[in-house]
């Protein structure tokens, strides 16, 4: 065996060589700290503000909102007695409305994820009705119900019905089977296969349909206000909007978004203390 065929095998034999880690450059995909993280959109929101400041006060009629007039209309519009009013009609409402849209909603959609032939019977309203916009029922729902606060008990109702009927049957319907094969294994009773199997696996799909639910029963409480002229924050926005009180009006609506990201961080907080172990299903 010559040297040449000795040193080619030893070459095949050895480990290969490690590649030295490149470097990302600034092109790539970085992660970004926690404090990047916030100044980046603080700055984002600085930005936007500027330009609809100069935007109004440049190019645009006098009457707009513009961010500093929001600003001090803010808490004169907060401490007033009708916004106060306005505010406890659409939320009591709301949470009534969403209570009960949600626990009938969260029952029913558990059965049909569970039930084949309730599944079949139910899903073709069910979707007909979920693709249908909330504002299509109002007209009907005040020659029903009358214009009252009923309507919007109603509306909202429905609207967090549909969402959570919809989530939890997906959820309740995809259950891992190595969970249903392990119940059958322990011989688990029906009432404990609900609770110890069917409810936690499905408690993502409960929480998504719920965060789903806030957003449309906002917005069918104040459709209903805007076009059944009812007491709440709909009727507030539409009135200051229409006395060219707008940096009032932008006060409600802020307040509107403040409370549906309430909602939403709070039924993110509730299912990281009831299921940490489904995090990553809400990432």
């Amino acid at each position: 065996m010559t040297q040449r065929t000795m040193t080619t095998k030893a070459q095949a034999a050895a480990p290969p060589a490690r590649k030295r880690p490149r470097r990302r450059g600034p092109g790539t995909d970085r992660p970004v700290g926690r404090r990047a993280d916030i100044m980046g959109k603080l700055t984002v929101a600085a930005l936007v503000l500027a330009v609809w400041e100069l935007s109004v006060r440049l190019w645009l009629p006098d009457y707009l909102p513009t961010p500093s007039g929001v600003a001090g209309a803010a808490w004169p519009t907060l401490t007033s007695s009708e916004f106060s009013t306005a505010l406890g009609e659409t939320l009591g409402g709301v949470v009534l409305g969403l209570l009960i849209g949600c626990v009938a909603g969260t029952g029913l959609g558990l059965a049909v994820g569970r039930v084949a032939w309730l599944r079949h019977l139910t899903s073709p309203y069910v979707s007909g009705l979920y693709a249908m916009p909330m504002l299509a029922i109002v007209p009907m729902a005040t020659i029903w119900l009358g214009y009252s606060g009923e309507t919007r008990l109603a509306v909202i109702a429905l609207s967090a019905f549909l969402p959570c009927v919809v989530s939890t049957g997906d959820g309740a319907r995809n259950v891992p089977l190595q969970l249903s094969e392990l119940a059958q294994m322990l011989r688990l009773s029906r009432p404990r296969v609900v609770v110890d199997v069917l409810l936690p696996a499905t408690l993502p799909f409960v929480v998504a349909g719920v965060q789903v639910a806030v957003g449309r029963a906002l917005v069918g409480a104040v459709a209903v206000e805007f076009l059944a002229s009812l007491p709440g924050l709909g009727t507030f926005i539409l009135t200051n909007a229409r006395s060219f009180d707008q940096d009032a009006a932008f006060v409600a609506v802020l307040v509107l978004a403040v409370l549906g990201i309430a909602a939403r961080t709070g039924t993110e907080a509730a299912l990281r203390r009831l299921a940490p172990w489904h995090l990553h299903v809400n990432r």
